[in-house]
This record gives C-alpha cells, structure tokens and sequence, in this order.
C-alpha cells in the first residue's frame, strides 16, 4: 500500500494513473464523526498497486479529476452512487467510462451484492468489518485501517472481469452498460431542511402538542449544536434521550439529570441549551403549538392498485425467469406509472424517466400487453 499525501507523491501516482487501462476507486468520509461529512481518503488501485490519497494532505486534488473525466481509461467502483455524489461535492469531479460492480452482481441475479459477500464468492476472500464505523478523518491512521481502506479496491479489477464475463455470456453486458452511462450522470445536491423533521422520531405518537412543539424546540436546537461543534446529532443528544426530554419537560438541571439516556457531562455541556429549548416550549400561546397530525391514510385507488397487481404478477414471473430481483427489472414505481399512462405501445415506455432500454426489450412488450388488457 502507497500512502500519498503529498504533491510529490501525487504526481508519481498520476505517473501510474495516465498509462493505466483501468483503475479502481472507492472512498472513505467521516459521516460518523462530523455534521460536515467530507471526503477523508480516495483508495486507488492501478497497475497491481494500492494507493490511499489523503485529501486531507492540503494538495490539489483536480489532477484526479482530470484522470476521472478520461473515458479512454476504465473506473471501477462497487456501489459508486454515494461516492460518485460526495466527489462531486467536495471536488467537483464527474466521471467517464464507468464500471460498478454492485450493478454488475445485481444484473447477474447474486443474493449477495455487497462487497464482502462477493469478495468471498470469487476469491475467498473473508473482509474484516472492525473498521466500518471507523473515524477516517483522523490522522494518522493505524497500519490496520490503511489495510482495510486499500482491501476495498485491491480486488476490483479482477472482479470486474469475472463479472462482465458472467454477463456478457448471459447476454446482459449490454444492459450494465446501460446502467452505467446513468451513473455517471450522478452529481450532488443539496437537500432542503425539512421543520417538520422531528415528526420522524420514534414513540412519539402519544405526545400533546405541548410535547410536539417541545421536541420541535430541541430538535431545532440539537442541530444547531451540531453544526456548530461539527459533530453528529446523535453525538450530541441521542434521539431516544430527546423524546424522553421532550416527553417529561424538565425545567430544572435535577430533573433533566434524571432522564434516562442522559448522561452527566451531556448535561454539563448542554443543560442551559436544552432547558431553554423546553422553556420556549412552554411558553408558546395554544394557538401556536404544532398540529398532531395522524397518520397520513394512503387515498386508495382500487382501480389502479388492481392494475399495478396485474403488471406486478407479469413483472415477477419474468424476473422468475432472468433469475434476477423483480425491482431491479422494474421497481414498483415504474409499474405505477405504466398503470397511469397506459402506453398502447412497447416504444412509449421510453417516455417513462426512469425506464431503461433493457428494461424495454426484455419486459416491455408482456407489461403492454398486461395494461391494454385491463382497459
């Protein structure tokens, strides 16, 4: 394993990177460990070497880029949605000519799609998981998470063949392709804040609305707290400790310390923030506090469930056949769709967004068929 961090070491990796026909990428972030997640480390592997760049090093990164954008070299990466949207975050990277492994297991019709489960398949290969969790942002690393950071590439390149072999002897390399090309137009967006988020949190359906608006106020307030320290919310206060604040309104620092799930210092560091969160809470007029809304009750179209059923049997029975997941080859929004548009032709279903063209060949005529028999 090759460490880089910095540009000296950059440069002798891009040494490698531009006379490379494919190259292996994953990432680690600190999503665990900060309300700011970043991307705390590239793994690279190219030429049978293993390389870890530290992003954190203070280096320029576009260089990177520049080989990512190169669609005369293949990247492969397993379950790159994620990845794909936090190197467009943090670096502004796009890629070309793309290969996720993950898509590759899925098409082939694998129970198991995920890293571990195909390393072991293929090569025997059993993945030690201790470091999942782990705190990538720090520095320096153990000798045991560099292994464990550069194991999620190592094999990539030789899996990828097996796989495309696999899939291309079933005659559905064609249809990863096509899934590829979608990845890659993958990029990051910023999410709208959600008020209504503390309505998410678990038992809370027994609350007032004098409780509601209470955990509304901490909510509120715990994000805040975690932005400003960088640090998870859940780091902060947990979720269960939360509701149970919110639930018994303390308004004193002996009340708040005999809350289950509180601890000491939470409330040496917290306690003023949490009890004028409640305090607010409390102080609200009637006609101010939040609504309890039940639960939203589905508006049951029978007419069109019984269509989406009649589409869901087809769609199972030729996913039955393919050997694959029945929402890989067409999730259940998709069958909703078809039920409402009721295309009179296999050629129509391509107006459907989120419709592959394999998707198309291999299922598109029997789902037709199925909605023009209901009309």
């Amino acid at each position: 394993m090759i460490w880089v961090g910095s540009a000296t070491e950059l440069d002798r990796l891009l040494g490698v990177l531009r006379d490379a026909p494919l190259v292996a990428i994953d990432t680690e972030a600190d999503s665990l460990h900060s309300y700011f997640d970043k991307v705390c480390l590239m793994q690279i592997t190219a030429a049978g070497e293993d390389w870890i760049v530290d992003p954190l090093a203070g280096f320029p990164m576009d260089p990177i880029g520049a080989i990512l954008r190169d669609s005369k070299i293949v990247k492969v990466f397993h379950g790159a949605d994620y990845d794909l949207r936090i190197l467009n975050r943090d670096f502004g990277f796009e890629i070309r000519n793309l290969r996720d492994t993950m898509i590759c297991a899925q098409l082939l019709g694998y129970s198991g799609i995920g890293l571990a489960a195909l390393l072991d398949r293929h090569f025997g290969v059993k993945v030690n998981k201790a470091h999942q969790r782990a705190d990538w942002s720090q520095r320096p690393l153990t000798p045991d998470m560099l292994r464990y950071a550069a194991n999620d590439t190592h094999y990539l390149a030789e899996l990828v063949a097996k796989l495309e072999a696999e899939l291309r002897d079933k005659g559905r390399w064609e249809w990863a392709l096509e899934e590829f090309s979608r990845l890659e137009q993958i990029r990051h967006t910023e999410s709208e804040p959600d008020p209504e988020s503390f309505r998410k949190l678990k038992n809370i359906g027994r609350f007032s609305r004098r409780q509601l608006a209470a955990l509304a106020r901490l909510h509120a307030w715990r994000d805040q707290a975690a932005r400003h320290a960088d640090r998870p919310p859940f780091k902060i206060v947990g979720n269960e400790a939360l509701v149970a604040i919110a639930e018994l309104l303390p308004q004193s620092l002996r009340e708040l310390k005999q809350i289950r799930g509180m601890t000491a210092g939470q409330a040496g560091r917290h306690g003023q923030g949490i009890l004028d969160a409640v305090a607010s809470a409390l102080a609200l007029a009637e006609d101010e506090l939040p609504e309890i809304v039940a639960k939203k009750q589905w508006i049951r179209d029978k007419t069109l469930e019984q269509k989406v059923d009649r589409l869901r049997a087809v769609r199972d029975e030729i996913a039955k056949s393919l050997g694959i997941d029945p929402g890989v080859l067409a999730p259940r929004h998709v069958l909703a769709t078809i039920a409402t548009d009721r295309p009179a032709e296999p050629s129509a279903l391509a107006a459907i967004p989120a419709m592959r063209r394999w998707q198309i060949d291999v299922a598109g005529e029997q789902l037709v068929s199925a909605i023009q028999a209901t009309l």
